[in-house]
């Protein structure tokens, strides 16, 4: 949350990289799975705070 209480996104970057890299990984082994954030599973959630689907698309399928 930020200090107006809205989600926001509080990863450090060496927690960008550690899923980066694991996220790189997975891709490999499953390249057909598709890279999705909480919210983009239920919508209703209030938690929107990155999107993950254009943040890791070159480990989107094709």
């Amino acid at each position: 949350m930020n200090i107006r209480g809205q989600p926001a996104d509080t990863r450090t970057e060496a927690q960008k990289t550690a899923l980066r890299r694991l996220l790189e990984d997975l891709h490999r082994r499953y390249p057909h799975a598709l890279i999705v954030g909480h919210h983009d599973l239920n919508p209703h959630k209030d938690c929107h705070c990155f999107d993950a689907v254009n943040e890791y698309k070159n480990l989107q399928p094709t």
